[in-house]
Formats: C-alpha cells, sequence, structure tokens
C-alpha cells in the first residue's frame, strides 16, 4: 500500500488535529501488511528448513496468506498452533496455490489451528503414512457457497490416519473427507453446512465414531468410485455417532458425484462392502435416514474392469432411527425418485436391491456375504425399491432382512 500523500494539500483537505492520527493508522497499516508478508515468509521457510522431529509453534493471532503453504518430505514433524480458535491461517486474498496446506510427509502431526478462505482445500495431506490432525478448524467465513473448496480435512492416499477433535464446515463437498487410504480413524469431530458431513471414500479399514453431523446436506457417506487407484473399499464401521437433521440445500457444484445426492439424507452407503453401522443417532431426515444403493443408480458409464459397483454385506443394527415428516429433496433424481413412491412417508431406509450377480447362488438364494443385514433398530419402515427391475415389485417387509453379520475388528494405528 503506498501511504503517501502531499502534504501541502493535505493542509487544505484534512483537519490539522487529524494528520497524527491518520498517520499513525497509515502506519500501522503498512506494518500489519508487512507483518503478513514476513510470517508467510518465515513459516514457509521454517517448513522447507524443517528436519525430522522438528515442532513448528504458530503463535496465537490471525495471519494472512496468499500463497499455499506446504511440508514435502520430511518425516516426525509436528506443526501446531495456539489453539484452533486462537491461531487462523486465513487464505481469504489467496492468489496462487491449489490448497491451503498441503502434506507430503510421513509421520505428521497438525493440530491447534483454524485455515479459512482457502481457494480450494482448506488442509491436504497425501500419499503419507502416519498422519495425525487434531484440534483442526477449517471454514469459509462467507457461508456455504458452491465457490468454496471441495474438502476442509482431505487426507488421499494415505495410511494410518487419525482425525480427531477437528471442526469442519461450508465445503462444496465433504468438511472431512478421507479417500484411497488404508487404517482410517474418525472421532470426535463436528461437521456442519457443509453437502457432506463426513465423506469416507474408497478406503479400507476405516472407523467413524464419537462424531456429530448436522445442518449438512448429507451427513456420512460412504462411497467407492472407479477409476481410481484404490478401489473396493471395505472393513468399514459407523458407531456412536450423531447424525442428525442433515436437510441443508445441496450446493456443491453440478457434476461432483456429492452433486447427485439429495438434501435430507442421513448416511449414504454406496459400492461399499463389509460395512457395519449400530448404536448411531439418525434422526430428522426429510430425504431418508440411511440409503443403500449401487453406483449403477447414478448412471454415469465406467471402464474400470476391476471396480466392484455393488455394496454388500452391510449390517445395521441398534440404530436410533426417527425420521422427519415431511417431502424429500426432489431437486436431485434420488430425492424425486423417493418422493414419486413414498410422497412424504419415506422409510427410513431405502435399499436399491442391487446384488452382485457373482454374489447369488444357482438356485437364486444369497451367499451370506451378499446379505443386506438389518436388526434390532426398534420400529422402523424399510423399503427395497428394486431398481433392477425399474421400481416394481417394491418390498417393505424388513423381516426377511433380519439376519446378522459377524463383526470385525477396530481400527489400530
Amino acid at each position: 500500500m503506498n501511504c503517501t500523500i502531499n502534504r501541502k494539500r493535505a493542509l487544505y483537505l484534512i483537519p490539522v488535529f487529524l494528520l497524527g492520527s491518520f498517520a499513525i493508522s497509515c502506519n500501522e497499516q503498512v506494518a500489519e501488511e508487512e507483518t503478513t508478508v514476513d510470517y508467510q515468509k518465515e513459516l514457509q521457510e521454517q517448513l522447507i528448513n524443517a528436519k525430522e522431529g522438528d515442532i513448528i509453534e504458530i503463535p496465537e493471532g490471525t495471519f494472512e496468506f496468499t500463497r499455499s503453504i506446504s511440508l514435502d518430505g520430511i518425516a516426525n514433524v509436528t506443526i501446531k498452533g495456539a489453539g484452533m480458535d486462537k491461531t487462523i491461517l486465513s487464505f481469504k486474498n489467496q492468489i496462487e496455490g491449489a490448497e491451503g496446506l498441503k502434506i507430503t510427509a510421513n509421520n505428521v502431526t497438525i493440530a491447534d489451528l483454524t485455515i479459512q478462505d482457502t481457494k480450494g482445500d482448506a488442509l491436504k495431506v497425501q500419499d503419507s503414512e502416519g498422519v495425525t490432525l487434531r484440534n483442526i478448524g477449517v471454514t469459509w467465513t462467507n457461508g456455504p457457497d458452491s465457490a468454496n473448496g471441495a474438502y476442509g480435512i482431505y487426507p488421499v492416499s494415505c495410511k494410518k490416519v487419525l482425525i480427531e477433535g477437528c471442526r469442519a464446515s461450508c465445503a462444496s463437498d465433504a468438511g472431512i473427507y478421507v479417500g484411497q487410504s488404508i487404517d482410517v480413524i474418525i472421532r470426535n469431530n463436528v461437521a456442519f453446512n457443509n453437502v457432506a458431513g463426513i465423506e469416507i471414500e474408497n478406503c479400507i479399514n476405516a472407523e467413524a465414531y464419537e462424531n456429530e453431523a448436522y445442518d449438512n446436506s448429507g451427513g456420512i457417506f460412504l462411497f467407492d468410485l472407479p477409476e481410481l487407484p484404490l478401489k473396493n473399499g471395505h472393513l468399514i464401521s459407523l458407531h456412536h455417532n450423531i447424525i442428525r437433521n442433515n436437510n441443508f440445500p445441496n450446493f456443491s457444484p453440478l457434476g461432483n458425484t456429492v452433486a447427485l445426492v439429495p438434501a435430507g439424507t442421513g448416511i449414504l452407503i454406496m459400492s461399499t462392502r463389509q460395512v457395519d453401522v449400530f448404536e448411531n443417532e439418525i434422526v430428522d431426515h426429510i430425504t431418508t435416514s440411511m440409503a443403500i444403493v449401487s453406483y449403477l443408480i447414478t448412471q454415469k458409464p465406467f471402464e474400470d474392469s476391476l471396480y466392484n459397483p455393488y455394496s454388500s454385506g452391510i449390517y445395521i443394527h441398534n440404530n436410533n432411527f426417527a425420521q422427519a415428516a415431511a417431502m424429500p429433496d426432489t431437486t436431485r433424481p434420488l430425492g424425486r425418485l423417493i418422493a414419486d413412491i413414498f410422497g412424504g412417508e419415506t422409510p427410513e431406509i431405502v435399499f436399491d436391491g442391487m446384488i452382485n450377480p457373482q454374489l447369488v447362488n444357482e438356485d437364486g438364494t444369497l451367499m451370506d456375504e451378499a446379505r443386506l443385514c438389518i436388526k434390532d433398530n426398534g420400529t422402523i419402515r424399510f423399503a427395497n425399491i428394486n431398481a433392477a427391475t425399474g421400481f416394481q415389485n417394491i418390498q417393505t417387509d424388513i423381516e426377511n432382512y433380519n439376519c446378522e453379520h459377524p463383526s470385525f475388528d477396530r481400527v489400530e494405528l
């Protein structure tokens, strides 16, 4: 900023008693801008020069960044602020970089800070093993907007990931997202005003518990998508989560997979196997508390010969369901379909009925690993909408699904 003025002209324009305060204000702004530039440079230099075992502490305050900052290749580094609400990294004026903070390093810990208003994803961790993300806030201060970054907290292609005590809001895809990763724990987090509160995609051995997802378009999504290096996600458990009132209008840009999901969806399981959903509170959703579907329902073509588009081995038990009495979100195809079939009386659990033909016995019965099992959830409504038959012969007898799958071990990192 150029703060010089013509002093002779200023005498005619500015009362004399204000000149001193103007100079102080101007100098303070220059100092603030210089401090911002200096700290951005200082922090990036600390990250570039980091050595194994370093702890990089970011002090209390709000710091402006105009470019992405990154840590690349240095193991056993901790980046720590003074507290989630005390250390704020603001990227509101970002002019360069696809994310705010990007990490590509093993055994890294990020803790006690908030990242705001990034141009793209807020915190991305990629190709890393041993990732701890603790007490981190991510948000876009303009509120929910399709122009916001897609992901708040975003580990991808990682191993041994722990996300705990974090708070994510206003992401145009998912507030907390873990993709193509192995051995994942997501616990004690809060996600609100995102399209998806929490999304687990193409992961193996993941556990999400004691999280709260509310006022998103959808609460928790388990996806498995084609054409990705790690596919056919399985061994996922969701338990002891509060998933409530996720009826916020879907603001994802068109073309994204989550853009297809109707608002008012509590849990969506798509093309994932060996999923255990238990002891969750899933309440007040206008479209459906839970949907279990195949990727085929999206009607998107794929060429990945190794990809399995079917969900199977899903076990839903001992949950508390309370469906909202309202019309589903008809702005999305699945919501329109549910509204056409059920009106405002949507079942708590909707199943598209798509079964992997390789898991069907010669006599037409299902192999045990294919079965959808629903047990001990109180008095709830269920519907198999039989998508393969053009939604004919819809089945609503939940007793046909009264079975069990064996439990699997908790995730250990």
